[in-house]
């Protein structure tokens, strides 16, 4: 019944404050920070309001109030299956080479804007790759992933997977996952919200994917020095991108028109003018 609640009043707020959609967000990030003409333009195409209402209002409002452009917002995680980006200050943490300790988002949290209330889904909407998702649990965001590979079963519900994997695969798989087995995977496996796609700059993803982590340092230290210790990183730290991709700023497009994001990063590279749209396209 909240969670309904919550959905009847994020569907009302997104329509009044962002029209009824569909709804298009640009970002335009810095493959080389000391090089402008690396800007390049992504594109998501946010979830019907309809199936995610809350996790798109949540979205939509972070971007409003320039929580995903002030500041130092970066792709920061690559994982094989996914591609993660955080909003400022993540960068200032400890775990990312910065000073501070503690909880990044606590202004966010403070606006009511750095996770979810629940952890909303729509098997309708499912975690197919180059879909988009906020990370984390309980409480999902205010950092959010790219799916690099078709991450369903592992994102979605249990119930996806069971059908996915048929009853026998998925009981031997819950057995072993879980100690109480198929039952507890049932009412203990909560799905991330998955929330929009990329409708361009998909090649971009998968570039900024292929940068160099910790990990893979690592790796090729050991092969080329035929040494086999490996220093350890903290849980999660050994897929951080060496060098960070910086976002350089995030609008909200008003009348989507596919290529426009392109052109306008075409105009940026070539000293034209900057952003992803004209400031007509911006709400």
């Amino acid at each position: 019944e909240m969670e309904g609640r919550i959905g009847a009043l994020s569907r009302e707020a997104v329509a009044e404050r962002f029209g009824p959609g569909p709804h298009h967000v640009s970002m335009t990030v810095l493959l080389d920070e000391s090089n402008p003409s690396s800007a390049r333009v992504l594109v998501f195409e946010l979830a019907p309001v309809d199936l995610m209402p809350h996790s798109v209002h949540l979205f939509l409002s972070q971007i409003a109030e320039g929580y995903w452009s002030c500041g130092t917002p970066a792709f920061v995680l690559a994982a094989e299956h996914v591609l993660q980006a955080c909003p400022h200050p993540c960068l200032d943490h400890v775990d990312l080479g910065g000073s501070k300790r503690g909880y990044p988002y606590a202004e966010m949290r403070e606006a009511g804007l750095d996770s979810v209330s629940f952890q909303e889904y729509s098997p309708k909407f499912p975690h197919k790759r180059h879909t988009i998702g906020f990370a984390g649990r309980p409480h999902s965001g205010p950092e959010f992933y790219v799916n690099l590979l078709d991450n369903t079963l592992d994102h979605g519900t249990a119930e996806e997977r069971r059908r996915s994997m048929g009853p026998k695969e998925y009981e031997a798989w819950a057995g072993e996952a879980f100690d109480g087995g198929a039952e507890e995977a049932g009412t203990t496996t909560e799905p991330y919200p998955c929330f929009g796609r990329l409708v361009e700059g998909r090649d971009v993803a998968d570039e900024i994917a292929r940068g160099m982590t910790r990990a893979s340092l690592r790796r090729r230290r050991s092969e080329d020095d035929d040494d086999d210790s490996e220093e350890e990183d903290g849980p999660g730290l050994e897929n951080t991108l060496l060098r960070p991709v910086r976002i350089a700023s995030v609008t909200i497009l008003e009348n989507y028109d596919p290529g426009i994001a392109l052109k306008g990063a075409e105009g940026e590279e070539d000293g034209r003018g900057g952003g992803s749209a004209s400031t007509s396209d911006e709400l």
